[in-house]
């Protein structure tokens, strides 16, 4: 339970991070890609939210989208999870599942923070009261079984990936 505890501290650090650095975005910045055919800041923060709520969902047991067969899920643990969550870093140049993809116009950085803080904190509370019952794993329907704890970092260093394209 410690480790769960510090890596949703952790999870909280990476979130107040991002969303200081979200706010702290100048406002004809803000809808602008970074660079051609990269997100804008909103975009980002929209993907952020919208992996929290995804996120939320699985630990739940309410994710209702397309999951990948069980024996691709192992070869999608192996290749894509376990290194990120050992190495604590996605690779550069991955592409975001369709499902994680934000709009053509996001939202204002108000709402799109107060979203991500909503997200953020509905997962946060999924994954304590999965604990709390005695929930060890997470069935995930791209990684299959995952580590509550492994799940949760990988939110947290998911965070701290697109974070660093804010500042």
């Amino acid at each position: 339970m410690a480790e769960l505890q510090d890596t949703i501290a952790d999870n909280r650090r990476a979130i107040e991070a991002f969303i200081a650095a979200a706010r702290a975005v100048p406002s004809a910045a803000w809808l602008r890609p970074r660079a051609p055919g990269k997100w804008s800041p909103a975009q980002v923060t929209e993907h952020i939210a919208i992996a929290y709520e995804v996120a939320r969902a699985v630990v739940e047991g309410t994710y209702s989208g397309r999951a990948a067969p069980r024996i691709v899920r192992l070869v999608i643990r192996a290749i894509g999870f376990n290194p990120i969550v050992r190495s604590g870093r996605f690779r550069r140049g991955t592409k975001a599942p369709a499902i994680f993809q934000p709009t053509e116009s996001p939202a204002s950085v108000g709402d799109l923070t107060g979203r991500l803080e909503a997200a953020a904190g509905g997962f946060v509370a999924a994954v304590e009261a999965a604990a709390r019952q005695g929930q060890a794993v997470v069935d995930h329907p791209f990684f299959g079984r995952v580590a509550l704890p492994d799940y949760t970092r990988l939110q947290a260093i998911h965070t701290r990936h697109h974070h660093e394209q804010l500042v």
